[in-house]
């Protein structure tokens, strides 16, 4: 362990670089859990061409049997080990966490080693897990409540890396080789495109036996190629499908860099009021104001090479989608403009956010998810409470793009 790159963030959170490249994080918060996360730089943007939902086949793969694992063996021990694990693909990178009691970190840690250091796979159970991963593609595409999604991405970036669906196609999953899976696999989980973190009731002890366990994680894979930045090109996609309700999207394009403790932090106060609650905007404009939509959903994703705010309103009446089309523009314009209703409603916003965000309302899974991620790729330890304080302490307003993406799905 290289005791000369450890670095410390605003809430105590300590990074170490071991010695074969890998980042290890990690933050005490007095728990009654520890949950470790690892995140490897190689989501579906870094796929080789037409091999378009690798990654998420690699996720799935990771809780399959290999050479150390038998089959069930990875949840089998996670769960006995009183702890529960979970994996996610994003554009950027792979995670895979669990959460468990305290004293069975150590072995939930060296399990999940395995899984991702593991050099083999066997082919009736790859040829299982494609049929379920080509099986889930199909279903985001066809269900509106994901396939609304899917058209606003691809109305900013096209065709183009941040267009295409992050879990693929299912022509393209299903000719997916146990070749092909382990070379993007060697590269995904390099020491030096992997950090882990640990949040929670973590002890000393615990530390040290992870450095030790990630200690042995070898290079054998090539560096994987920065697929690099994109330019927005706004369009509207309409979608015909002969739907009772209709969905509209905006998609609006962000910088691809932003400020993890300026940036950032404003553009979560923009989507906390655009979306949290029956204060929030989009509940005022879409169901009190216009009556014109029942539900709606905003997510966020962020890339170095180009982010996305995707603003959705679901339920909608088809003969008036334009209608809430146009409640979804002028919520976008006042949530990005950060006042609303006067100095109480600015002030009682904050307050709802504290409440949302305390201590007791967030997991140790999910701190160690953004440990591992800012570890990763700012290669500084911030963490969820980083994020939180400095949150409180910017002003809830940005920069509205000129231009955004338009889908509608009916």
């Amino acid at each position: 362990m290289k005791g000369g790159g450890v670095r410390e963030a605003f809430s105590g959170a300590k990074l170490l670089l071991l010695d074969n490249g890998v980042r290890l994080a990690h933050y005490r918060v007095e728990s009654e859990s520890a949950a470790i996360c690892i995140a490897a730089k190689a989501g579906s943007s870094y796929e080789p061409e037409g091999l378009w939902g690798l990654s998420h086949l690699l996720e799935h793969m990771l809780f399959r049997s290999n050479e150390y694992l038998g089959s069930g063996e990875l949840d089998r021990i996670i769960e006995l080990s009183g702890g529960e694990a979970n994996g996610f693909t994003t554009r950027d990178l792979i995670l895979v966490c669990a959460e468990c009691v305290p004293e069975s970190l150590p072995r939930v840690a060296e399990s999940l080693y395995l899984a991702v250091a593991a050099s083999e796979v066997y082919d009736d159970e790859l040829e299982a897990e494609k049929r379920i991963v080509a099986s889930e593609a199909r279903g985001y595409q066809s269900n509106p409540e994901t396939r609304i999604f899917r058209l606003a991405s691809k109305s900013l970036w096209g065709e183009s890396h941040l267009g295409r669906p992050i879990e693929g196609y299912p022509e393209t999953i299903m000719r997916i080789t146990a070749g092909d899976l382990l070379s993007f696999k060697a590269s995904a989980f390099r020491p030096d495109n992997v950090s882990v973190a640990l949040a929670g009731a973590v002890s000393r002890e615990a530390v040290d036996s992870v450095a030790r366990v990630f200690s042995r994680l070898e290079a054998r894979g090539e560096r994987l190629r920065d697929p690099g930045p994109v330019k927005a090109r706004p369009a509207r996609i309409e979608e015909e499908r002969g739907l009772e309700a209709g969905y509209a999207a905006l998609a609006l394009p962000l910088p691809g860099r932003l400020d993890l403790l300026s940036d950032l932090p404003r553009l979560r106060g923009v989507r906390f009021n655009l979306e949290a609650g029956a204060t929030s905007v989009l509940f005022r404009e879409l169901r009190e104001e216009r009556d014109v939509a029942y539900g709606y959903t905003v997510d966020v994703s962020l890339t170095f090479w180009g982010s996305t705010m995707t603003v959705v309103a679901s339920e909608v009446d088809v003969e008036r989608l334009s209608s809430a089309l146009e409640a979804l523009e002028e919520a976008v314009r006042i949530a990005f403009r950060g006042s609303y209703r006067g100095e109480e409603w600015v002030r009682g916003r904050r307050l709802l956010y504290r409440f949302a965000t305390r201590k007791e309302a967030v997991s140790n899974m999910e701190r160690a998810d953004v440990l591992s991620v800012t570890s990763l790729l700012y290669g500084e330890p911030v963490t969820l409470e980083d994020l939180n304080n400095a949150t409180l302490s910017v002003e809830w307003s940005y920069p509205l793009p000129g231009r955004w993406g338009v889908a509608l799905l009916r």
